[in-house]
């Protein structure tokens, strides 16, 4: 006999029974957009376990995707074109989840991805789609330290709360109208990597719109203007010898970082220096600078073009990347040299275009050969550091193609007729005339490591006992950008306007 109830039984059965719960399914949006949104874009999603999902962004940037059973961390990364940007997320929950991807999302995965996972960049994390190394706390670490940086930009841009702004979950009103305006603030790239044959882009920096690095010594200004306000830019385009440094560098600058201070008071010109070190002519194009001038170069512009040191590193061993840096010179005739099928590997034909590119958009474009070294080639017969310094130190007997690369300048601004310094020449007569120890008062030779005390380690190239034979110090920097100068006060007939702002 039952002494149970049937629907007490059924009930003590129900209680029993294993219960498959509904869960709630998790999606993942966001928006993708560099300067604006980015439509049409490749939208990657990774987990940690190395799942993958794709999708595109639609014409406002925006994406959407079904993440449930996926597990975090999470990557997720957007391409379009020559853009790749990527975004970290830590958490994964049941509903709804954001991760915008961008410029700053980038550099954020950038820190966490070289700091704690021994990658090289977000282009390495992308592509290894298994982003299990990755912790919360690196990403937040990432997250408080990028926000400071940007902290005054933000609050400017009317961000809600900026002591928890993050670019990858904003998704109020106002934090999305803050994240567009400092976006329209900055200029993101990647530091070149060079790794044998294999070019390899590295860790995410962030420039400011003086083209300065953002980073705890150097905060996000919103109070620099764009570009564009400016009626006449001059934009520079070159190597380390020219480009700017960060603070804790001091005293090294490069003639291109103070290069405003040849223009005169009052006059309504921009210098955008986006000079970059250790980049080539071919490099400074393959890595995205020279996009950047594409993108704002307009006519009554000027493009300042100054490469040479790193187009002759074309030895094919050591560090460098001589696989994408090289390119070759001229041979005595003027004649462009290059291995068959490669006339990118041509310096006259990588600077032409520069040429090109200044001539396309009603700009004027001004070539300069490369700055003279305190050293010789070993075939002119000089020791290094003697003087006086009796030829051009950027003449090369090794590569497949040895030759002159200042005469390679001269002979492409003459094929193109288009206006040429010739620095090296300038350089060269200048530091002779300082002779020895007096160029170490313009190349970069410290000895006040009280207020320099980045060189105080001896091994470090740039104090006093081992100075740097190619850099400057801030007095060198002004004396060549007032060489520049003077070069361009030698050639009215073109370049009249631009001396009208000169001093």
């Amino acid at each position: 006999m039952n002494l149970y109830p049937f629907s007490i039984i059924t009930a003590v059965a129900l209680i029993s029974a294993p219960v498959a719960l509904a869960q709630t399914p998790a999606t993942l949006s966001g928006t993708a957009a560099n300067n604006a949104a980015l439509a049409n874009a490749a939208i990657t999603v990774c987990d940690s376990a190395g799942v993958k999902k794709s999708t595109t962004t639609n014409a406002q940037g925006a994406y959407s995707v079904d993440v449930s059973g996926m597990t975090a961390p999470i990557v997720v990364g957007a391409a379009k074109d020559s853009l790749q940007f990527a975004s970290l997320l830590g958490t994964l929950k049941g509903g709804a989840n954001t991760a915008n991807v961008n410029p700053l999302t980038d550099k954020i995965a950038s820190d966490v991805a070289t700091d704690d996972m021994h990658l090289k960049g977000t282009v390495q994390l992308i592509a290894a789609c298994k982003p299990s190394a990755a912790t919360t706390e690196e990403i937040q670490k990432s997250t408080a330290e990028l926000r400071a940086n940007i902290a005054d930009a933000l609050g400017a841009a009317g961000a809600s709360n900026v002591a928890s702004f993050d670019p990858v979950s904003a998704s109020s009103a106002a934090d999305t109208a803050a994240l567009s305006k400092v976006l329209a603030q900055i200029r993101h790239n990647r530091e070149g990597y060079s790794n044998g044959s294999a070019n390899e882009l590295g860790e995410t920096i962030l420039y400011d719109r003086d083209m300065f690095e953002i980073r705890a010594t150097n905060k996000l200004d919103p109070a620099l203007k764009p570009w564009s306000a400016y009626g006449k830019r001059i934009f520079i385009a070159g190597d380390s010898t020219a480009s700017n440094y960060n603070k804790e560098e001091l005293p090294r600058m490069g003639w291109g970082e103070v290069f405003n201070r040849m223009v005169k008071p009052g006059a309504d010109v921009k210098v955008v220096n986006v000079a970059e070190s250790g980049r080539s002519s071919r490099s400074y194009i393959t890595e995205g600078w020279f996009d950047w001038i594409a993108q704002e170069i307009k006519p009554g512009d000027y493009l300042l073009v100054q490469f040479g040191h790193n187009d002759e590193k074309c030895e094919k061993t050591g560090s460098i990347d001589w696989t994408f840096r090289c390119t070759y010179p001229n041979d005595a005739s003027g004649t462009p040299r290059f291995p068959e099928g490669k006339p990118d590997m041509s310096f006259q034909k990588s600077l032409e275009k520069y040429v090109k590119l200044a001539k396309d958009h009603g700009a004027i474009p001004v070539l300069i050969t490369p700055t003279s070294r305190i050293n010789q080639d070993k075939a002119i017969g000089k020791s290094a550091g003697k003087f006086p310094i009796t030829a051009s130190t950027h003449i090369t007997t090794k590569g497949d193609y040895p030759g002159n690369y200042s005469q390679t300048v001269i002979d492409t601004a003459k094929a193109n007729n288009v206006a040429v310094v010739d620095l090296d020449a300038k350089t060269m007569a200048f530091m002779n005339s300082k002779g020895e120890p007096g160029w170490k008062d313009y190349h970069l030779a410290v000895k006040d490591f009280v207020k320099y005390p980045f060189y105080k380690d001896p091994s470090v190239t740039g104090n006093y006992e081992n100075p740097d034979r190619t850099h400057y110090q801030e007095n060198g920097a002004v004396a060549v950008a007032g060489l520049v100068v003077e070069g361009i006060k030698a050639d009215p007939a073109r370049l009249q306007p631009l001396i009208d702002v000169l001093k």
